[in-house]
């Protein structure tokens, strides 16, 4: 997968969310870069993730649910970003967005830019605290991964 080209991709649905900034890009780039490599869009063993950026069903729902469905505007833009409908997005149940995910890369950025949105905190620009955001927000205290796994990974990025 030619890393420039996801890039490009995160940036433009980034900007069609309404979402974008430098740092969300680089935060999402990475994101997927960390989880997936950019090879898999199912996770390894247990598939429950879906995307190269490795969101699971019930968190694309819950995003919709008990986020966007209260900011009319932000879920105009995102299901746009997707070329969705807006009630298409709201009656999806889990396995719904299970295949979304598997099937639309602008889903997967999506949900990632949302995953982290939800958190209050802004998003840090030294590359040891966006590997400890990561760690925090997305893959989760009691995730497999670890800071030193994301930087070891980041290390070896071939977008730049």
């Amino acid at each position: 997968m030619n890393q420039r080209q996801i890039r490009k991709l995160i940036d433009d649905v980034l900007w069609k969310m309404g979402m974008h900034s430098d740092e969300a890009v680089e935060l999402i780039f990475l994101t997927g870069l960390v989880e997936s490599g950019y090879k898999y869009i199912s996770q390894i063993g247990s598939g429950i993730a879906r995307s190269f950026w490795q969101v699971e069903s019930f968190t694309a729902k819950d995003c919709i649910d008990n986020y966007l469905s209260f900011r009319q505007s932000s879920l105009k833009k995102c299901c746009s970003a997707m070329q969705r409908s807006t009630e298409t997005i709201l009656d999806m149940n889990q396995e719904e967005f299970q295949e979304l995910l598997w099937h639309d890369m602008a889903a997967g950025v999506v949900f990632c830019r949302l995953k982290y949105r939800r958190d209050p905190n802004p998003i840090p620009t030294d590359i040891r605290e966006i590997a400890q955001y990561w760690k925090t927000v997305y893959n989760t205290e009691s995730g497999a991964g670890s800071v030193e796994h994301f930087l070891s990974i980041v290390e070896k990025r071939k977008d730049k």
